[in-house]
């Protein structure tokens, strides 16, 4: 009798501890798949120009829709829109900006998602994959209406597109002292470079600074 009463016992014991055991282990399989939703989340709401931290920064995206008077455009990166205020930009696309066309914008401020507000637009450009800033130190070579070339110091020549560049507005790239309009005033451009279908390549300055 007391045999079989230990017996009893040992059975009721054994089937508590299971039960404890499949408790636990739902409890923390629960716990592992809140996390996972968490950070899947968090990823989608974070929605950010990708690789930015510098003065200028670049976001590239689709054309979703412009203005009438071309003073505004909406583009699609990823799947966040964001409206831009083209008041202050130079546009030197060489396609229309019309719907579906891919563009490079580049901006200084920042630009989160949807929200542009803290955003100056500077240029919208051709698409470009991985378009970076760039940075020239030379002397002035040659000057025309639209263009200016910089000689640098490896004797390289480097022309660029007039624009809205900062700096420009003033006499960073001295008045000619020879036939060649050049110069010789010793100059530092921070640019980006676009290269087109068919292969050619124009340089757009963003700043153009005096250097020592």
């Amino acid at each position: 009798m007391k045999k079989t009463l230990i017996a009893a016992l040992v059975l009721c014991a054994a089937l508590v501890f299971t039960a404890c055991g499949k408790k636990a282990s739902q409890t923390q399989n629960t716990g592992t798949t809140a996390e996972t939703k968490s950070t899947e989340t968090t990823a989608q709401v974070s929605t950010e120009a990708p690789g930015n931290t510098g003065e200028f920064k670049i976001l590239t995206g689709k054309v979703v829709s412009v203005t009438d008077n071309m003073k505004g455009i909406t583009i699609a990166n990823g799947s966040a829109q964001t409206v831009l205020d083209l008041n202050d930009a130079a546009v030197e696309t060489s396609y229309a900006l019309d719907q579906g066309v891919e563009v490079s914008v580049v901006y200084k401020g920042e630009i989160s998602g949807a929200d542009a507000k803290n955003a100056k637009i500077l240029l919208v450009l051709d698409a470009q994959e991985n378009m970076k800033t760039l940075e020239a130190t030379g002397t002035v070579a040659d000057q025309a209406m639209s263009t200016f070339t910089i000689q640098t110091e490896d004797g390289k020549e480097l022309s660029f597109m007039k624009n809205n560049a900062e700096g420009l507005d003033s006499d960073v790239l001295g008045k000619a002292d020879d036939d060649s309009n050049g110069s010789k005033a010793k100059v530092k451009v921070t640019y980006v470079s676009v290269t087109y279908d068919a292969g050619s390549i124009s340089n757009y300055p963003l700043k153009v600074e005096a250097a020592k």
